[in-house]
């Protein structure tokens, strides 16, 4: 794939019914990909029939916009938590413009907070929606051309381009979320979209822009969606593992005043009183080089990864402490409580 100078394209395609198949099958979840690239046009004019507009009105002065796209014809909607969590929190209402211009208030399916993902559901009437295809956002690089898709400020089906401009940024809010970064426009109404790559195909979920500089948008990985979807359906909500612990990634400039820069891993920066973590002696400024037999690389690798055992379980974490090495079996607890405040304090 080969990347492109930005490029800014606004399309405002008809909305009509494309490309929906039966819609009665799951979410498209395939990791295979064809080989060939489709123009922009191809792939606005396929897709912009499963991207849908959400209004959220939270008060009779104050409403706000956001987008989302159709994984299954039947009626399921994925789009960012803080696009409805106002009204979850404050009992505002919800709204959906389908491809077909219907409005319909959708139920919650269910909601991630610590992650920023819902699951929206709308009665199809018998008639499915038109859906997109989960692409593998592990398979991304840097320079890849890719597209956003949504309604920013309401002007609903805006298309803009660019390209994949870093993966894994962190320390943006969220402790399990490594954002892909572009330059393709997000502003304002944007959050909930897909970005899409040049086979049409979804890997990730427009999330924020920074609120300073230009051509910094951010989306989440659409393999993190993947990781959830089975428990947002099942359950409504996602049950996590639990250590009582904050870590950080260490800086280049850290790891070698503490003598440690040939090391990998992240480090303890908190403890808290009464968890697992406490009773296995787990201390502030250990270094964790592993967990079981996986060497860890980030803080939000090891989030995901303790988030991922069942609690009552246990592990063992190989920490560098004064430059010797120890290893402690740590019991895996249930998380206490969904974790708010998690969505960067950006432009949405």
């Amino acid at each position: 794939m080969i990347g492109w100078p930005f490029l800014l394209i606004s399309v405002f395609l008809a909305t009509r019914f494309h490309g929906a198949g039966d819609g009665q099958s799951s979410p498209s979840l395939s990791r295979q990909t064809p080989a060939s690239s489709l123009s922009i046009a191809d792939i606005a004019q396929s897709l912009n029939p499963a991207v849908v507009n959400i209004h959220v009105q939270v008060s009779r002065e104050e409403a706000e916009l956001g987008s989302g796209f159709v994984i299954d014809g039947r009626g399921l909607i994925v789009t960012n938590y803080h696009v409805i969590g106002r009204a979850l929190r404050g009992g505002g209402t919800i709204s959906v413009a389908l491809p077909d211009n219907r409005v319909v208030q959708p139920s919650v399916r269910g909601f991630d907070e610590a992650t920023d993902i819902a699951l929206l559901e709308v009665d199809t009437k018998g008639r499915p929606l038109p859906t997109v295809k989960l692409g593998d956002s592990d398979t991304l690089r840097i320079g890849d051309a890719v597209l956003a898709i949504g309604s920013p400020y309401g002007l609903d089906h805006t298309v803009t381009a660019g390209i994949i401009s870093a993966k894994s940024r962190r320390g943006l809010g969220g402790q399990f979320s490594d954002f892909l970064q572009t330059d393709a426009a997000i502003n304002p109404g944007n959050s909930g979209g897909p970005l899409v790559n040049m086979r049409g195909e979804v890997i990730g979920i427009n999330t924020f822009a920074s609120s300073v500089g230009v051509g910094l948008g951010f989306a989440l990985p659409i393999n993190l969606l993947r990781d959830l979807l089975p428990q947002l359906q099942e359950k409504g909500r996602v049950t996590r593992g639990y250590l009582g612990l904050e870590v950080i990634d260490p800086t280049p400039f850290l790891l070698n005043a503490l003598g440690w820069e040939e090391r990998k891993g992240v480090l303890v920066n908190l403890v808290l009183t009464g968890t697992s973590a406490a009773r296995s002696r787990i201390r502030r400024g250990d270094l964790i080089l592993r967990l079981d037999a996986l060497s860890i690389d980030s803080s939000s690798q090891f989030n995901r990864l303790i988030a991922a055992q069942s609690p009552g379980g246990q592990v063992v974490l190989t920490i560098l402490r004064e430059s010797r090495e120890y290893r402690l079996e740590v019991e895996i607890e249930a998380e206490p409580a969904v974790r708010s405040g998690t969505v960067p304090p950006a432009v949405r």
